[in-house]
């Protein structure tokens, strides 16, 4: 397996990819080239060693035993195109740095034939950049344990490209709601409330561009997912030289194993749209009676996306921190500090007492019971509610649910009808004459 890296034609020391100035940079003598020269003109160097063999001639001792190990788990072996060294990681890898001499390798077979990419998204957002958004994020959060805050320090900060298969589609969809409409009105000492029953029916279609699913089983879909949206106007068709200084992994789950979660989002965006066409008319306690989508006219692609990857350990357990490489959107989740987020919630649930207690004591003719009674309700709702919403406060990773930024067009409808069915007045007394 060939590793190959791309060298400077004029000094001829490993080429980098800059993303703060978007060219190919020399860091030995300072040359910089434009991305198109560098592909065009084919300066890659290819491994000494094409079909690369690890044995005993580069790993002795330790390191051997180490090296059957790491084998025995999915990893493989190249050689470094520089120095000649032999590169252990994972089958998936696409690009890497040689742990010996520290230059650049890109692995060909991993960026070529069934894939290659079509396209790639490539780093805008330099490793500073990265390093400041999560001392951001972190110093957003105040309920860390106090330990973490003195004493953590980031583990590993990487910029790696994701692999991703995007698909274009069209949906079709039809659905039938139940609604409601409601008329409210006092006479005497009485409150009149009329429900009238509708039964709602949509149908429409959408057509979706290039909705993402991260294809490497080695990244959680939620952080990915998190990071979203990427700009498409940067987009460009692949080259590898961008790869040039950083990581990057080839794809290990095919199209299909994809499919359930894109097709997940393009139903669910054409599904809350057609419902928001019921309930933008003002209809109320809208639910869902039946409902059917179709995909259609489906085409693929492969690219390739920059990530900021960041790891930080505490007390056993790791906590990432992820950065998209082009738009600098973060995500991650970070340690939490029970008893301070308790104390903190029970501060907020004895303003509820007041609240509670006053709402249920005037509700309830000032009888003192129902007073206390709302009290303590409205103390342990307001506990538990500012808990969640801390405990929430330290996280911002959620799976995406729609494909909303992916649509070219909003619904278009092409059945719109609501139809009364039935109405019902009750009554309830307001004060007693």
């Amino acid at each position: 397996m060939a590793t190959v890296e791309y060298k400077c034609p004029n000094c001829a020391a490993p080429l980098t990819f800059d993303a703060t100035k978007k060219i190919i940079k020399c860091d030995f003598c300072d040359s910089e080239f434009a991305p198109d020269v560098i592909e065009s003109e084919n300066l890659s160097k290819p491994s000494r060693h094409v079909n690369s063999r690890i044995d005993s001639e580069y790993i002795e001792g330790e390191k051997a035993e180490e090296y059957w190990m790491k084998l025995n788990a999915n990893t493989t072996g190249y050689n470094c195109p520089s120095c000649g060294g032999a590169i252990i990681c994972t089958e998936n890898s696409a690009a890497l740095f040689c742990p010996y001499c520290g230059n650049p390798a890109i692995i060909e077979s991993s960026v070529s034939g069934d894939f290659r990419p079509d396209y790639i998204i490539p780093f805008s957002k330099t490793k500073d950049e990265a390093k400041a958004g999560y001392k951001k994020f972190v110093e957003k959060y105040k309920f860390m344990p106090k330990e973490f805050v003195r004493e953590h320090t980031p583990e590993k900060i990487s910029g790696i490209y994701v692999p991703y298969h995007l698909m274009s589609c069209n949906v079709a969809a039809s659905a039938t709601y139940s609604g409601e409409t409601h008329e409210r009105w006092v006479a005497g000492n009485k409150e009149y409330t009329k429900t009238n029953y509708y039964t709602h029916k949509r149908a429409g279609h959408m057509s979706f561009e290039n909705v993402p699913a991260d294809a490497s089983s080695s990244i959680e879909d939620s952080y990915m997912e998190s990071v979203e949206p990427f700009n498409y106007k940067k987009i460009e068709p692949f080259k590898s030289v961008y790869l040039s200084g950083y990581l990057a992994d080839k794809y290990d789950m095919s199209i299909e194993q994809c499919r359930e979660r894109l097709d997940a989002r393009v139903r669910g965006t054409i599904t809350k749209e057609l419902k928001q066409s019921v309930t933008n008319k003002g209809y109320e306690n809208v639910s869902v009676d039946s409902h059917s989508e179709k995909i259609s006219d489906e085409t693929f692609s492969y690219a390739l996306f920059p990530l900021w990857l960041l790891r930080t350990k505490f007390k056993d357990k790791y906590y990432y921190f992820a950065m998209n490489g082009q738009t600098g959107k973060v995500a991650g989740k970070l340690p939490t500090d029970g008893k301070k987020i308790n104390f903190v919630s029970f501060l907020f649930s004895l303003l509820g007492i007041a609240v509670g207690f006053l709402i249920w004591l005037f509700a309830n003719n000032n009888k003192l019971l129902y007073g206390i009674i709302g009290g303590v309700i409205a103390m342990i709702v307001i506990f538990f509610v500012a808990r969640g919403i801390i405990y929430g406060k330290s996280s911002n990773v959620a799976s995406k649910r729609d494909a909303d930024f992916y649509e070219t067009a909003p619904v278009n409808l092409t059945v719109d009808t609501d139809t009364y069915i039935r109405s019902h007045t009750s009554v309830r007394v307001i004060r007693n004459d």
